[in-house]
């Protein structure tokens, strides 16, 4: 990040939300030149992409895993480790880092739970963060109160431990091979987002699918793409300016002769 700029993720949610299937799918759609809209420039961490896809390579043909992922843990349970891309925009051939942590569920749920978020400190550098739920949940009566729930507590959480700062969220169901995520849960989460100040969006997603009418890794390189939108320009260093509409004076000085 000191280098050139860089796109930081910050991506939270629950164990199961599918945080590293998604790291997964999008790898492996590079890999394959089917990711719309870029093309794979460069990675600084090809070999832990490789180890986190491991798993995808060795189901039987004919019979695949309900998990393709393995459970995510770290060596180091205190510091979140990245993920480097470098991705080429086909439009303009423009270049874009981008680092992506891959981190347990068990630190979302400690900062819902206990609000202890000091292994997310790193989300104060985020340009956008990415909240993973289990779509799944949001169509089950008997799930959807909870996911909701906790859903909007991470969310209030994030305000808390971000202080001022306040990068884009995107909300990204998956599973969407299973059941579409109701826009009437997307509209909620979304209005309570803007109670704190977040501009919340949505990003359905389905790493992988068992639905033929739904494509593997539907969804993800829009979400790449979002994530990488132009931010708002910045204000304008010296804008003209009425005097005589404003109390406000700039004082000129002159070097004495």
């Amino acid at each position: 990040m000191e280098e050139r700029p860089t796109c930081l993720v910050g991506i939270v949610g629950l164990a199961g939300a599918g945080k590293t299937a998604a790291l997964v799918s999008a790898y492996l759609m590079l890999s394959q030149g089917e990711f719309e809209g870029f093309s794979y420039a460069d990675s600084e961490t090809l070999r832990a992409f490789e180890e986190i896809a491991r798993a995808s390579r060795t189901w039987n043909r004919g019979n695949p895993p309900e998990q393709i992922t393995s459970h995510t843990t770290l060596s180091n349970d205190r510091e979140a480790g990245f993920l480097h891309l470098r991705l080429r925009r086909d439009a303009d051939s423009s270049l874009f880092d981008i680092l992506l942590p891959d981190l347990p569920g068990e630190w979302s749920r400690a900062l819902i739970d206990r609000s202890d978020g000091d292994r997310l400190s790193f989300l104060g550098s985020a340009s956008v963060i990415w909240l993973m739920v289990d779509g799944r949940q949001f169509v089950d009566d008997s799930r959807v109160a909870n996911a909701r729930y906790r859903t909007t507590l991470l969310i209030e959480r994030l305000a808390n431990l971000l202080g001022d700062h306040r990068p884009r969220i995107i909300i990204v169901p998956t599973w969407q091979d299973k059941q579409l995520f109701p826009q009437e849960e997307a509209d909620l989460l979304i209005r309570y987002g803007a109670e704190f100040r977040f501009d919340v969006a949505t990003a359905p997603i389905a790493s992988f699918s068992w639905d033929d009418d739904i494509e593997p890794g539907y969804g993800i390189s829009k979400l790449f793409a979002d994530s990488l939108a132009a931010r708002p320009s910045q204000p304008e260093f010296w804008p003209e300016t009425d005097c005589d509409n404003s109390d406000r004076r700039l004082a000129a000085f002159r070097r004495k002769p």
